[in-house]
């Protein structure tokens, strides 16, 4: 029986007082780093019972799993709450579509690369305002996946991310401003948001200063001092990564 035939036999949707965001993403936590048997039991019967918060938190928890059972029960349940076109579960619906889409562009060795359906799923998550979303869209365009690339796209959806402060994004659209890619070339501007990523100690960025500084690049004058703080700082953010989006 699929995940959605479970659903729907179940009726049992709404049963019961529902548990809170946080004891959800504990749960979820709990499955996810060692699939803790009691909180798997506890999702798997809420999202038996209907709940799209925990579809989505038992889907995410297991789409990356050891077992490919759990990895396939995962990615039913992500499907089950992508689907999801309740108000009540709207933004259980756009985690889904979040997690769903990424897994889809990266691709597994059990579930093939696919462009179009991620375009898809990250562009109704990324339309209802999740910056994550966006991001992995800009990626997207910027790169041609599965469509022609479009650097006016690629720029508009940095650019979401970028102002919902996911470092990440703001590196791309720095570089679409250094390249007037999408966007008026405008240094001053790449500057800024290379700082800002730079803030978050995201490598690229970091390097990025390093040799601007060493190059007299972005506006820049050359300054030996600068470039060698900037390389070592480059040495520790990349021991300390940041998680992507």
């Amino acid at each position: 029986m699929t995940v959605a035939a479970v659903v729907a036999a179940t009726g049992l949707r709404g049963a019961g007082p529902a548990p809170s965001a946080a004891q959800l993403d504990e749960w979820q936590a709990m499955v996810t780093q060692a699939t803790e048997p009691h909180a798997l039991a506890q999702l798997r019967t809420l999202a038996r019972r209907g709940s799209g918060d925990a579809q989505a938190a038992l889907g995410i928890a297991l789409v990356d799993a050891r077992e490919p059972g759990l990895r396939d029960e995962g990615r039913g349940w992500l499907e089950t709450a992508a689907a999801a076109d309740s108000k009540a579960d709207a933004p259980a619906a756009r985690r889904a579509q979040l997690a769903l889409g990424k897994a889809l562009l990266l691709g597994s060795s059990d579930m093939p690369k696919d462009y179009a359906r991620a375009r898809t799923l990250l562009g109704e998550a990324a339309a209802q305002g999740d910056p994550a979303a966006a991001y992995y869209l800009g990626l997207i365009y910027r790169s041609g996946y599965g469509v022609a690339a479009d650097p006016v796209q690629a720029a508009h959806w940095f650019d979401a991310a970028s102002r919902a402060d996911i470092p990440a994004a703001d590196f791309m659209l720095a570089n679409a401003y250094r390249e007037g890619s999408g966007v008026p070339r405008d240094e001053a501007r790449a500057l800024a948001l290379y700082r800002r990523a730079a803030e978050h100690e995201l490598p690229e960025a970091v390097q990025t200063l390093a040799m601007a500084y060493r190059n007299g690049e972005l506006g820049l004058k050359p300054d030996a001092d600068e470039f060698h703080a900037q390389w070592i700082e480059t040495a520790h953010a990349l021991k300390h990564p940041v998680v992507a989006p």
